[in-house]
């Protein structure tokens, strides 16, 4: 069982199919450094079974927003990423039918677009980030695939700025040298992927001079549960070797599938399937027990430490735990 909590109450029957969380502690802090992609949206009915309501909603993508709070994932600061494509301003309006309580919900979210999308379409570009700050959303995040930055990103991280958004940028570690520096410092969230075990050296974090770095350290479609102990050992090493006023968060890598909401659903799935095909819950959970790690110490979310350690133990002598 995990101990991580959401930041708003639940409503009464919509997450009945997740494991309850248990309350917070009095010194909890509300802004848990967390970002998650949103859950599984465009099937309706898929997203009705797993929250055990036979109804269709009317909008299945603030039904995905609303359980994601309901997990325990903050609702602020842009915590829940929307990839968004650039080149389909039709499908744009799915994103904006959040009800009487969009602007609050439009803090929690920020739209995750292509650099290449971005810069290529700068028509367009101009047009999502109107009506992203016209949605009170808090931000857009540009996911650079490469190593080598444009330096029209400069002027991307200007144009979100002046329109009261927060810019961020998604890079590989590789990214991170001198030639870059200049395009990386004017966001002020730069996320790594930190997949595979990559800690990024000394000399190359020197380059980040930013007010929050992101360390992606879950992957989304990930099979296997995430080393706990392994993963933020190195989110502590990340943290360390930062400026003591940059902040480090916890991240998940990619986008969640449609199978991710299935597979927790199926009763016929022995323990160790359960374990490696845990799903979109299982991997929100984990980050969320990270980011607790990350700023309260493990010994807050010491039970999921220790569940993690004993599911691989019975996973390597095939026992069930």
């Amino acid at each position: 069982m995990n101990n991580s909590t959401p930041n708003l109450p639940p409503e009464p029957t919509d997450a009945a199919s997740f494991p309850s969380r248990p309350a917070a502690t009095s010194d909890f802090s509300p802004f848990l450094p967390v970002q998650v992609p949103i859950l599984p949206w465009k099937n309706t009915k898929l997203l009705s079974q797993a929250l055990g309501d036979t109804v269709y909603v009317n909008s299945a993508f603030a039904t995905a927003l609303h359980l994601e709070l309901q997990l325990g994932v903050p609702a602020q600061r842009g915590e829940i990423g929307v990839r968004i494509p650039v080149t389909d301003p039709d499908s744009w309006s799915e994103f904006f039918c959040l009800g009487d309580a969009s602007p609050q919900l439009g803090r929690a979210l920020r739209a995750e677009v292509s650099a290449r999308e971005a810069l290529d379409n700068s028509r367009a570009f101009s047009q999502l980030v109107s009506c992203l700050a016209d949605n009170s959303w808090y931000g857009i995040e540009i996911e650079v695939p490469g190593e080598n930055l444009d330096s029209r990103l400069i002027q991307v991280a200007r144009h979100t700025t002046d329109a009261g958004l927060h810019p961020a940028l998604s890079v590989l570690p590789g990214t991170l040298h001198s030639q870059n520096q200049g395009i990386m410092s004017a966001f002020e969230t730069i996320s790594l992927d930190l997949l595979n075990g990559y800690q990024p050296r000394r000399e190359q974090l020197k380059y980040l001079a930013t007010q929050r770095v992101v360390g992606k350290i879950i992957d989304a479609k990930g099979r296997e549960r995430t080393n706990l102990e392994a993963a933020l050992e190195t989110l502590v090493l990340l943290r360390a070797q930062l400026d003591s006023h940059s902040e480090v968060a916890v991240g998940i890598a990619g986008n969640f599938g449609l199978e991710s909401l299935t597979l927790p659903l199926r009763e016929d799935l022995d323990f160790v399937a359960k374990t490696r095909l845990a799903g979109a819950p299982e991997k929100i959970f984990e980050a969320l027990d990270l980011a607790n790690a990350l700023t309260q110490g493990k010994t807050t979310v010491a039970s999921a430490f220790v569940a993690d350690v004993l599911s691989r133990s019975g996973k390597a002598t095939s026992l069930p735990v």
